[in-house]
């Protein structure tokens, strides 16, 4: 008993890990038919914390309480000396030991006897070793072109950029400006009220000798953010990209020149990665979901039936290694009675040519000495047939073989 029960029960198991699986890929087919969709022109999810890229990690051992109510009460230029008229981001603006003395002369007193208590009351682990060594500070300069004093000549307050600082106890790069918060004057007319300044993106952006933006820096990539018209090179980039190139080419062309575009689409080049891993388990939902986008790269009479050929899942395949399974619904409903496959054909043709050729058609629907003769023509086509005749003869040779006899039937 104890056996079967643990037999039944793994049984159980695999079941529920089938399940879960069938439903994890249905809803990857979901999600991504969603993803895939025609997206909004700005999303709202704003990151947090400023690119990695733009602001080089930083290291940080001073201490310096901006919430302290003696440093509150102070304006920032006092012991960020020089930052009103400074023009470059290679401008040092860090205080340094003179902008604190007239405040902490006490403190910077080298010959005092408990100067080392004193120094690490602003420099982080100073003496823990018995060295009377200052830790190195590293503040990297921002990938940018900013002029400090251009914003304060326009009326610009610090606390506009530099949003909280005055609430934190060290000021870090999470409180350097935002790309989404320079959009709030730098933006694209209708993207924020008040955007008024130059909305270039090399105004802020470094470019390269060509006139193009540099995108590449030790620490990674420039991304754009979602938020940016969806135009973030995400896991959806490549299928979603031709809705934001078509929408926003001059922002595509602040990074990207024709021959970018020309890897992919010279029509030699079909690069695979388009298509998630296990895309040969899911295709088939989205094939009939979306046939026109499958047939835009594959072509069906090819790609298609070589594939399912080879699998035997097409009648072109050969006996030896012809699926038995069945694919279409039983005969009854499928050929005979409600002639389901007849509707099916006129839906989408495309898919029925992925794995039939034309002489499976012919079998039946050909005429009397070709076929079965079984007219696939609704009633009364006879009296309209000459038009079709005259606008793809080709289809009517198929069946019909001999086109003067049935130009002659239709009234030609």
């Amino acid at each position: 008993m104890a056996v079967i029960r643990g037999r039944l029960g793994e049984r159980l198991a695999w079941a529920a890990l089938a399940l879960s699986l069938t439903a994890a890929a249905t809803l990857g087919v979901q999600r991504g038919a969603r993803g895939q969709s025609r997206p909004p022109a700005a999303a709202t999810d704003v990151p947090r914390l400023p690119s990695p890229v733009i602001y080089p990690p930083e290291r940080i051992a001073l201490r310096m309480d901006h919430a302290l109510p003696a440093h509150a009460e102070l304006r920032c230029v006092r012991c960020h000396r020089g930052a009103g008229l400074s023009e470059r981001v290679e401008d040092h603006l860090i205080p340094r030991e003179d902008s604190c003395q007239p405040c902490h002369a006490e403190d910077l007193d080298r010959e005092a006897p408990d100067r080392a208590t004193r120094c690490a009351t602003c420099h982080v682990g100073f003496g823990e070793r018995d060295e009377q060594l200052v830790p190195a500070s590293e503040f990297p300069t921002a990938r940018l072109r900013f002029s400090h004093r251009t914003h304060v000549e326009n009326g610009m307050r610090c606390l506009t950029c530099h949003e909280g600082v005055g609430q934190v106890g060290v000021a870090t790069r999470a409180n350097l400006p935002t790309m989404r918060q320079c959009f709030e004057c730098h933006g694209p007319p209708g993207f924020a009220a008040e955007a008024s300044a130059p909305a270039q993106c090399e105004t802020c952006h470094l470019t390269r000798p060509d006139g193009m933006l540099r995108t590449r820096f030790p620490e990674g990539e420039l991304n754009p953010p979602d938020w940016l018209f969806s135009a973030r090179h995400d896991h959806e980039w490549l299928v979603r990209h031709r809705w934001v190139g078509a929408d926003q080419g001059s922002l595509c062309a602040e990074c990207h020149q024709e021959s970018d575009c020309v890897d992919c689409h010279d029509g030699r080049v079909r690069p695979r990665r388009v298509h998630p891993g296990d895309y040969l388990t899911t295709h088939v939902a989205q094939a009939r979901r979306d046939q026109p986008r499958c047939t835009s790269c594959h072509e069906t009479s090819r790609f298609c039936t070589e594939c399912h050929s080879r699998l035997g899942l097409s009648t072109m395949a050969a006996p030896a290694v012809r699926a038995t399974s069945r694919y279409h619904p039983p005969n009854a409903v499928w050929v005979r009675g409600p002639v389901l496959h007849g509707l099916e054909a006129r839906r989408a043709m495309n898919a029925c040519a992925s794995c039939h050729a034309e002489r499976d058609c012919v079998q039946c629907h050909g005429a009397l000495g070709i076929g079965a003769g079984v007219s696939p023509h609704p009633p009364g086509f006879a009296a309209s047939c000459l038009g079709a005749l005259s606008g793809n003869a080709r289809a009517c040779r198929t069946c019909h073989g001999d086109l003067e006899a049935l130009r002659m039937r239709c009234g030609g």
